[in-house]
């Protein structure tokens, strides 16, 4: 029997995602052009022309050419009903450099280095569309994640269990303890196997870790595992653990208090708190309730949400400092 915790509300429907309305798309072009304008983008800024290159194998690895002169065009021309379908062509233009070329070779190293960019953009895009999203249980908002991260362009090798035998790949089961692939994980997110969003997003990082074990870190599989790994985790922390307590654009925030956090301190907190990881907003739950547990409001067993309006200014402090601290952590000594 599954736990509370991730238990469906049969009543709620599933999103389809962030919607592509005028102020989404401006500030995706703005976004694409970020990437177009640096050098490194001209080579996949027109259709490659492949028998000018004198590449004729090049049609038979690559099933769905794409360039980013092409997504401008789709975007300005308002092909784009949500943002994740721009997102997405946009990495099939990494994912196909990466397919043709070498991991070695220069094309195939600047794909890895504009997708990182590109993928920062759409973390900012997320970011600014997960409030036009209505409020979602816990398990809606896992599906609306993995949904996702199924459509990545870069997800074709993950969706479906690793064919040992047909691949040859006789090593396999020696190397890897535990498999996993994404469609057993939408099998059984959608029959409540999962009693927790831990569980959920842990089966999902194995199916990355595995290909990055196997294949090798630097190999094409192991640098597309690792690329697509990252959206995940990204996504779970802006769609899950923020998404629960983000509340939709329809009201006004609540007025500025005296001696409580302020709008401008609580934006700065959400900003943070969307660069941490699932173990680290854990972590950021456990300290609320030790000293601040009205903040949290509690559905079903595990699931917890945040209520940030409702921290006191001494625990918000303590949270805040704790955001902060983690993020050093992660940036590069200068």
């Amino acid at each position: 029997m599954a736990d509370p915790g991730l238990h469906r509300d049969k009543r709620q429907r599933a999103v389809t995602g962030i919607q592509m309305d005028e102020s989404m798309l401006k500030k995706c072009d703005a976004a694409l052009k970020t990437v177009t304008r640096r050098q490194s983008a001209v080579a996949f800024s027109e259709p490659v022309n492949w028998r000018a290159l004198n590449l004729p194998d090049y049609p038979k690895i690559v099933k769905q050419p794409m360039d980013l002169g092409t997504v401008q065009d789709n975007l300005t021309n308002h092909r784009y009903a949500f943002l994740e379908e721009f997102a997405n062509d946009i990495r099939l233009v990494w994912k196909n450099a990466m397919l043709f070329n070498a991991p070695d070779s220069a094309y195939f190293k600047n794909a890895k280095q504009l997708c990182e960019v590109a993928e920062k953009k759409m973390g900012e895009l997320e970011q600014e569309g997960i409030g036009t999203l209505p409020p979602l249980d816990p398990p809606v908002r896992c599906e609306l994640v993995l949904s996702e991260i199924m459509r990545h362009p870069m997800c074709e090798w993950f969706i479906q269990p690793v064919d040992v035998e047909g691949l040859g790949l006789t090593d396999y089961r020696s190397v890897v303890d535990r498999s996993m692939d994404l469609t057993t994980v939408q099998r059984q997110l959608k029959a409540d196997r999962y009693t927790t969003v831990e569980s959920f997003a842990a089966d999902v990082k194995l199916t990355f870790d595995n290909c990055i074990k196997y294949n090798g870190a630097n190999s094409m599989f192991g640098v597309v595992a690792a690329l697509v790994s990252q959206a995940f985790e990204r996504k779970c922390t802006t769609y899950i653990s923020l998404g629960a307590q983000h509340p939709p654009r329809t009201g006004q925030p609540v007025p500025d208090r005296e001696g409580w956090p302020s709008f401008s301190q609580k934006k700065k907190f959400y900003d943070a708190c969307t660069k941490l990881s699932l173990v680290d907003l854990n972590h950021i739950v456990k300290l609320v309730h030790k000293s601040c547990s009205g903040a949290l409001q509690h559905n079903g067993d595990k699931e917890v949400e945040l209520d940030v309006d409702n921290l006191d200014m001494e625990t918000f402090k303590k949270v805040f400092n704790y955001a902060k601290q983690q993020i050093q952590k992660l940036e590069p000594a200068s």
